[in-house]
């Protein structure tokens, strides 16, 4: 059977149309994410912005970045809050940088990218910091980390994989560099409006400077009588 002119026509029409749609849609087709390394991912994250000051202030960013792979067990905001009062901002002063990089390196173990499913059949790891750190699974099947548990598992980074944990791992007390006392501000100066002394002046001194635009009042002194010479 022939097929008429106009209904091939119409045919290769919307041939053409069909090809034309699904080269453009796979143009436009979205890009997939591209995968960041450990540091950049926890500072995209927007639960995880006080781990990033931890990061940050503690200068093991390009550690983080670098090759690995890492295994990060990742504190939320919400851990962060469980800590006492006032616990983050002394781990960020200056003087206890040592103190906090020792308690970030406890939550990231070094060459290893641990899936919850690798995590399964271990009972402790190794952490950065040098202390072990104990993984168990309770009843429930919750994957525990000494006392925190794995909240988000399996965050995929480009050096390695983020876990989120709901408690801040803290090493042993006797391995952390003390805490350092804050800094006391420094004392302020008495401040005096008393004016110096003019020249001729008791309490006048050469070193000191005057004040030439708002001179201290001269007191008037009595003139002294002029001695008498005897007519003998």
């Amino acid at each position: 059977m022939k097929v008429p002119t106009c209904l091939r026509s119409r045919f290769t029409a919307w041939l053409l149309l069909a090809i034309l749609f699904g080269f453009l849609g796979a143009r436009t087709e979205a890009k997939p994410p591209k995968i960041l390394d450990i540091a950049d991912t926890v500072a995209a994250n927007r639960i995880l912005t006080r781990l990033s000051a931890m990061m940050q202030s503690s200068d093991l960013i390009t550690f983080l970045s670098s090759r690995g792979p890492f295994t990060l067990f990742a504190p939320t905001d919400a851990a962060f809050s469980k800590l006492p009062p006032d616990t983050l901002e002394a781990l960020l002063r200056p003087e206890n940088k040592e103190r906090l990089q020792h308690i970030l390196l406890f939550h990231v173990v070094n060459g290893k990218s641990l899936t919850a499913k690798d995590l399964l059949p271990l009972t402790s790891l190794l952490s950065c910091e040098g202390n072990p750190l104990a993984i168990k699974r309770t009843r429930s099947g919750a994957q525990m980390v000494l006392k925190a548990k794995i909240v988000h598992a399996d965050i995929r980074c480009l050096n390695g994989i983020i876990n989120e944990i709901d408690t801040v791992l803290m090493p042993p007390e006797a391995s952390l560099p003390p805490l350092a006392p804050p800094v006391p501000p420094p004392a302020a100066l008495p401040l005096t409006n008393a004016a110096p002394a003019a020249i001729g002046t008791p309490g006048f001194r050469p070193d000191q400077p005057t004040d030439t635009t708002n001179p201290a009042p001269v007191t008037p002194v009595a003139p002294m009588a002029t001695p008498q010479t005897s007519p003998y």
